[in-house]
């Protein structure tokens, strides 16, 4: 038989099975368990003691609790004084049901605090590995996806798939004291309670069609707030569009009817799960009015209890029916987190995460070449990118990477970099298979520098030596500074390298953000550097300072550049021209250049 899959899991059993996910301590959930069950337990020996209180105070006399089982034991270890005086009697078991009571509350307060421990520990697990989970998913996964529902998902649906565990410490207080009461109503009277049950039974089944009913709002709701979130990034993360095209009014619209629609959902649930209590209330009184008629009208008072116990009974008959509204209201809060639950369980499920894996060897270094050997890739099946590249990058040259847009450069170094898996035998570094090598030895060995330049919202120097497990020394990052162009630029801010640069780099330009870029590549000291359209963003003047630099950062390493200015692959020692995701044309710039092929082509096209 196959396992359950997320979805097909009651909501408790997802909730247990997310606990187990984050791998809390057993003692979190253990301690409350005892304390309820110990509160439970004194709970019910209160309303024991009930009945011989109420008897005795109705007939005047105590003694008859000397003959009853355990009780009369206990008493008679008394001074006979003592149990000759029903006064005294009287005071014993009222000081015994008080103490009993607080003994109940003592322990029912430290449950719940024990629970609303382990409900704030468990979020904090649960972001916790979720965050992590999301960290080695591959880059693939976030190609298909929508970082606006991943950030809900983190903020808020984790809180609200664990909300039920701030409650559960009053619903598992009213399971243990539910299971007292049936006892205690089957010792007062089994014919009364055989009558009773059905009662419970119809309290489930009306409560079962208002929870499916909030299952199915708390799924609409999740899938609202997660359009709600992907909403609010995307325009947040691209203002300068919606500022250019006057926009705004109709992205608050758009913005306004998810929210609104959100609310009404939300207002929906909120009005079944404050139904609940109310409604079995009035089915409570109902039935229990028809169940102390019909019972006395056919067995008569004398075949059910005496008049104290049929009090305390029909006490306890509305008691339990309260506590098992209390359960309804928990299997409301569970229905209204099944939603977000199933998202955050879909995290967890690892179909679709497109990993990333590493083998076992230490990657210390480029001796010989990359090679790829009928290199194929494909995005998904109808998108094939990258069709028997074969091509071999040498240690300590520099290999240029050229063709048209969408002929796969970016694709190859994306493979390269290890954000996407490459079938085996596919690229070799140094004669073994790059997915042989542990991830972080290799790309430890590998600097980057992307045409799309990605900073923190940070201080400068912390983006320059951003990754670094190494203490970078002053005379190292002036030096690097010196390098990428960037010392000029520096001594003219506010706080020199220490100055906030603003969200992804705002408060730099483009030209400053691609020098901080380079300053991060060659600070990390990588034996292979990969540049991709590395000076797409610089102006004339900037740009002949950074191949300056680039020259000097290359000497001695393997560097791999993709550019689409073929004016800065003069000195490349070999270049690789793809088209439509296969290698065409191979050779330096001279005998591309004689060939006449595409290279030429695009050659002649840049002249002017």
């Amino acid at each position: 038989m196959q396992p359950k899959s997320a979805r097909e899991r009651s909501t408790i059993g997802q909730i247990l099975l997310l606990l187990r996910g984050i791998h809390l301590p057993v003692w979190y959930i253990v301690l409350p368990v005892l304390l309820g069950l110990a509160a439970a337990a004194f709970e019910g020996v209160g309303m024991g003691l009930l009945i011989p209180i109420l008897n005795g105070f109705l007939h005047k006399s105590f003694t008859f609790v000397l003959d009853a089982p355990y009780v009369g034991t206990v008493l008679r270890l008394l001074p006979e004084n003592i149990l000759q005086n029903d006064r005294l009697l009287f005071g014993i078991f009222l000081a015994a049901f008080v103490v009993v009571y607080v003994l109940k509350s003592v322990l029912r307060y430290f449950s719940a605090i024990s629970m609303v421990y382990l409900a704030a520990r468990s979020i904090h697990h649960l972001r916790k590995i979720l965050f992590a989970k999301y960290l080695g998913f591959g880059k693939q996964f976030f190609d298909t996806t929508n970082v606006g529902h991943h950030a809900t998902l983190l903020t808020n649906f984790t809180a609200m798939a664990l909300h039920p565990l701030f409650h559960i410490d009053r619903q598992m207080n009213a399971l243990f004291s539910l299971s007292v009461y049936i006892v205690v109503m089957f010792i007062i009277s089994w014919r009364l309670t055989f009558i009773a049950l059905p009662l419970f039974v119809v309290l489930h089944v009306v409560i079962r069609a208002m929870i499916v009913h909030i299952r199915h709002l708390s799924h609409s709701i999740a899938e609202r707030g997660s359009d709600l979130g992907k909403k609010s990034v995307e325009i947040l993360s691209t203002i300068p569009l919606v500022k250019s095209y006057g926009t705004e009014r109709q992205e608050q619209e758009h913005y306004t009817q998810i929210s609104d629609a959100i609310a009404r959902l939300d207002f929906h649930s909120r009005i079944f799960q404050e139904l609940l209590l109310p409604l079995q209330e009035v089915i409570t009184l109902l039935v229990a009015t028809a169940i102390l008629v019909g019972s006395l009208a056919f067995f008569g008072r004398e075949q059910i209890a005496s008049e104290p116990a049929l009090v305390v009974y029909f006490y306890i008959i509305i008691n339990a029916a309260s506590k098992f509204g209390v359960l309804s209201g928990l299997r409301g809060r569970f229905a209204a987190a099944s939603g977000p639950l199933d998202a955050v369980l879909e995290i967890f499920d690892e179909r679709g995460k497109f990993f990333v894996c590493g083998g076992t060897r230490e990657f210390g270094g480029l001796h010989h070449a990359i090679e790829c050997r009928s290199l194929a890739f494909e995005y998904s099946e109808d998108r094939q990118v990258l069709r028997q590249v074969s091509c071999t990058m040498e240690q300590g040259k520099m290999t240029a990477i050229v063709g048209p847009t969408g002929a796969g450069k970016s694709t190859l170094i994306h493979l390269l970099m290890r954000y996407y898996d490459c079938p085996p035998g596919a690229i070799f570094v140094d004669s073994i298979d790059i997915r042989e090598f542990r991830l972080d030895s290799y790309l430890a060995q590998v600097a980057l520098v992307s045409q799309e330049t990605l900073l923190l919202h940070e201080s400068l120097r912390n983006n320059i030596t951003y990754g670094l497990k190494r203490d970078v020394s002053e005379e190292e990052l002036a030096r690097v500074l010196d390098q990428s162009r960037l010392t000029d630029f520096v001594a003219k801010l506010p706080q020199g390298i220490a100055t906030p640069i603003g969200d992804r780099g705002v408060r730099l330009s483009g030209g400053e953000k691609q020098r901080v870029s380079i300053a991060r590549a060659l600070l990390k000291n990588a034996s292979i550097l990969i540049l991709d359209e590395a000076t797409s963003s610089l102006d004339s003047q900037t740009e002949k300072l950074i191949q300056e630099a680039i020259a000097e950062a290359v000497h001695g390493r393997t560097s791999i550049v993709i550019a689409h200015r073929l004016s800065t692959i003069r000195n490349a020692d070999k270049i690789i021209v793809l088209e439509d995701g296969r290698v065409v044309e191979e050779g330096t710039l001279e005998k591309l250049l004689e060939k006449r092929g595409l290279f030429f082509t695009l050659w002649e096209e840049q002249k002017f």
